[in-house]
């Protein structure tokens, strides 16, 4: 009897105890999950998205009481796990929300629960390759670009961004940030020979500056694709006006000559003008097109393939030793070398003369009594004149002077011959 009095005793025991565990778990609940970067934007967790690793994770609060009942960060794999007593009714609050929008950040619980906390940002992400076939589609046999892509600007909470990346083995580069505005900017390849292409779609990065704005939209898709170029730099029909075999010190020109860009991809183009000093001219006006010096200037713009510009100026010759004008565009677009070294505005140089202004003065002829132009009108004799003489139109006083002139002849003569009879 006593033996099997303590055989029960024992039985009793060893299922009390058994029943401990089970009582102890029904007086707690856990509330666990993960918080990731939602990209799809179907608030559950995928595979591939990013979770929020090492963050600070939820707080929970006894709704009844108001009172926190702990913090709970997360792990390496974005996961967090908060055991609470049972019986009251928690909220789990997700405090890793700065500059996210979110579907929900907070979820009651009186019971176990897995809750997962998306958070949605700003979703970068394209392709950065070598486009080889120039399709617009990145091949298998196409070369990711090496370049470093960078995203800068603001998040709403605050925060400065400056992050880079670069395309992976398949060309393909992602940025997951804060919602805010943002500018990406592509590489520039021009050291390998490399530029950007002409875009063929809507997710093509803008060739001519090279960035792209990131707006309001949850992901945005841009693509840089690269090609190598040829650039063509070309000057054309440079005129002088007015056109003059021969200028003068101080004399104003108007200069005229076409920019074209001749190549593929779009760049400024550069101008040197030859054999001309500061001290040379003066420069009176310019087209706004280009900016620079006198002798060394550039387009304002980019100009895009097959585009031109004309530029204009006027200029005072200051120095006779301008012997030319000779516009010369640089064999350079955007940095890539021409392939065309033969139209840079060599056929269009004008070789011009400048003298200085005369130094001596006209000479003014001295006052004299107006004299009668004469006519071929026979003279006519007019009776009745106060010396008694017909008029024939010529003046007595040349009779007068050859008449006193034999008096005076005959006189001396007269003396002479008679020193010799005596």
């Amino acid at each position: 009897m006593k033996k099997h009095l303590a055989v029960a005793t024992t039985a009793a025991f060893l299922l009390a105890g058994a029943g401990l565990p089970a009582a102890a778990q029904d007086e707690t609940i856990t509330v666990e999950g993960v918080i990731f970067l939602d990209r799809n934007g179907n608030e559950s967790y995928d595979a591939g998205e990013t979770v929020r690793a090492n963050g600070p994770g939820v707080w929970v609060t006894n709704v009844d009481t108001n009172e926190k009942v702990g913090e709970f960060g997360t792990d390496a794999n974005g996961r967090y796990r908060a055991v609470l007593p049972k019986g009251p009714k928690y909220l789990v609050v997700n405090q890793d929300k700065n500059g996210f929008d979110l579907p929900f950040g907070a979820r009651p619980a009186t019971e176990d629960l897995k809750l997962d906390f998306p958070l949605w940002g700003r979703f970068i992400e394209g392709h950065s390759f070598v486009d080889t076939n120039g399709d617009g589609v990145k091949q298998d046999g196409e070369a990711p670009a090496t370049g470093e892509i960078k995203v800068s600007g603001k998040a709403t909470d605050g925060t400065q961004v400056d992050v880079a990346t670069k395309p992976g083995a398949d060309g393909l580069f992602r940025f997951e940030l804060k919602i805010g505005d943002y500018t990406l900017t592509a590489p520039d390849l021009s050291r390998q020979g490399l530029a950007l292409a002409k875009p063929r779609g809507s997710t093509d990065i803008d060739w001519l500056t090279g960035q792209a704005k990131i707006g309001g939209d949850r992901n945005t898709r841009i693509d840089m694709r690269y090609f190598e170029p040829k650039a063509d730099s070309a000057l054309e029909d440079t005129t002088i006006s007015p056109a003059k075999d021969t200028y003068t010190v101080g004399d104003q020109i108007d200069v005229k000559f076409k920019l074209v860009n001749k190549g593929d991809l779009p760049g400024k183009m550069s101008v040197v003008m030859f054999s001309i000093a500061e001290t040379d001219v003066k420069i009176l006006s310019r087209s706004d097109n280009v900016t620079g010096t006198m002798q060394d200037f550039e387009t304002v713009r980019k100009i895009l393939p097959g585009e031109s510009v004309t530029v204009e100026m006027k200029l005072e010759l200051a120095s006779t030793e301008v012997t030319e004008i000779y516009p010369f565009v640089r064999p350079f677009v955007g940095g890539y070398k021409d392939v065309d070294h033969k139209n840079q505005g060599q056929s269009f140089r004008k070789v011009i003369k400048v003298v200085e202004k005369s130094t001596a003065t006209p000479s003014t002829p001295a006052s004299s009594p107006e004299t009668t132009t004469p006519t071929t009108t026979p003279a006519v004799a007019k009776a009745g004149n106060k010396s008694g003489l017909a008029s024939t139109g010529a003046s007595p006083l040349g009779f007068l002077a050859l008449g006193a002139l034999l008096l005076a002849a005959g006189t001396g003569a007269f003396f002479v011959a008679r020193r010799r009879r005596s």
